[in-house]
C-alpha cells in the first residue's frame, strides 16, 4: 500500500499532541477519523508507530524514524505551497490572521469589517489567541505579535509601541484615592506573581497588596468595573471603556514591542500585501489609543 499524505498529517498531529483527541482538535476532524487514519498508516507500513500507554501515545522505534521523514516531507510540501501562493496576484482567496484577543476586539474589528466589504472575494479568518501560530507551517498567513524580536525567518515591520495604564471604577477611585492617598487600594493581578510585580513597580503603587489573581484580561477588566481593585490594562481596552478611569498619579507604561509578520515566501502574494497595508494603516489611525495619549473625558 502507498503512503497517503493525509495519513502522515494525522501522524504528525498525533506525535505533537500525544493523543487522538488532541490531534482531532488540531486537525478539525473527528476522533474516529484520526484513529482510522492511524490504522491505515500502520497497515501501509506494516509496523506500529505508537505504543498506547496510560499517559498517551509514545513513538515506537519505527515511529521515531517516520517522524523525521514526515517532518521533512511536511516542510517540503509547505515550501511548495508558499512558492505557488506567493506568486498569486489575485485579490481573492483565504487569509488567516492570528492576533491577541484585545487587539482584535478593541482595535481592529471595525477595520477588518471594512476590509471584508472592500474585498468580498478575500475569505478572511481571524484567529484571536495569545498562542503563537507557526507561519512556516501555514497555521496563519499574517500575525500580530508582541515580542522583543521576531523569529529570524519571518519578515514584517515593527508597529507603534502599545502602552498600558492602571484602571479602576470611578467609585473605587473616589473611595481609595481621595485627596491623593491610596488607603486600602489593592491590585487585580495575574497568576505570574513575579512578572506582575515587575510590571507594576513603575506605577508608584507596586507595594500595594494583590487582592485577586485572574488569568484573563477580560476578567481583570470586569473585576475592575465591579470595584474589586485596580488593574493594569492595555490603553486600547481601558480608554474605550466608560466604566473605567485611570488611577490618579499613574502614567502609561510600555508593553513588549508589537510586530506585523508574515513568511517571506508570501510577500509576493497581492492579497497578503493589501491586507498588511490595511493593518498598518489601522494601527496608525488608532494611534491615540495605541499609545495611550487619548485622555478619557471622565478623567
Amino acid at each position: 500500500m502507498a503512503l497517503d499524505w493525509n495519513d502522515l498529517k494525522v501522524f504528525l498531529a498525533l506525535a505533537r499532541g500525544g493523543s487522538a483527541r488532541t490531534a482531532a482538535a488540531r486537525l478539525g476532524t473527528s476522533h474516529s477519523t484520526v484513529l482510522r487514519r492511524l490504522q491505515a498508516l500502520e497497515n501501509a507500513l506494516g509496523a506500529g508507530v505508537f505504543d498506547r500507554t496510560p499517559d498517551g501515545l509514545v513513538l515506537t522505534g519505527p515511529g521515531a524514524r517516520l517522524l523525521v521523514k514526515a517532518q521533512q516531507i511536511e516542510a517540503e510540501v509547505f515550501e511548495v505551497e508558499r512558492d505557488v501562493l506567493g506568486a498569486d496576484i489575485r485579490l481573492q482567496g483565504p487569509i488567516r490572521l492570528t492576533v491577541p484577543p484585545p487587539v482584535a476586539k478593541y482595535l481592529l474589528l471595525p477595520h477588518l469589517a471594512r476590509f471584508r466589504r472592500d474585498y468580498p472575494e478575500i475569505d478572511l479568518e481571524v484567529v484571536a489567541t495569545y498562542d503563537y501560530s507557526d507561519l512556516g507551517r501555514r497555521d496563519a498567513d499574517v500575525a500580530i505579535r508582541f515580542a522583543e524580536a521576531p523569529e529570524d525567518h519571518l519578515v514584517g515591520r515593527r508597529l507603534p509601541r502599545f502602552r498600558d495604564a492602571v484602571y479602576a471604577s470611578p467609585a473605587y477611585v473616589e473611595e481609595h484615592f481621595h485627596a491623593g492617598e491610596s488607603s486600602g487600594a489593592a491590585w487585580i493581578g495575574w497568576p505570574d506573581a513575579q512578572r506582575f510585580s515587575h510590571r507594576i513597580m513603575p506605577t508608584g503603587y507596586g507595594a500595594l497588596q494583590v487582592a485577586w489573581r485572574l488569568p484573563d484580561l477580560e476578567l481583570q477588566a470586569e473585576a475592575a468595573r465591579q470595584g474589586l481593585g485596580m488593574a493594569l490594562l492595555p490603553c486600547i481596552m481601558g480608554d474605550r471603556d466608560p466604566s473605567l478611569v485611570r488611577v490618579p498619579g499613574t502614567a502609561t507604561y510600555d508593553t513588549l514591542p508589537a510586530w506585523l509578520l508574515t513568511h517571506p515566501d508570501l510577500r509576493r502574494m497581492e492579497r497578503v500585501r493589501v491586507f498588511a497595508r490595511m493593518l498598518i494603516a489601522a494601527v496608525a489611525d488608532e494611534s491615540a489609543f495605541v499609545s495611550g495619549t487619548y485622555t478619557p473625558a471622565s478623567t
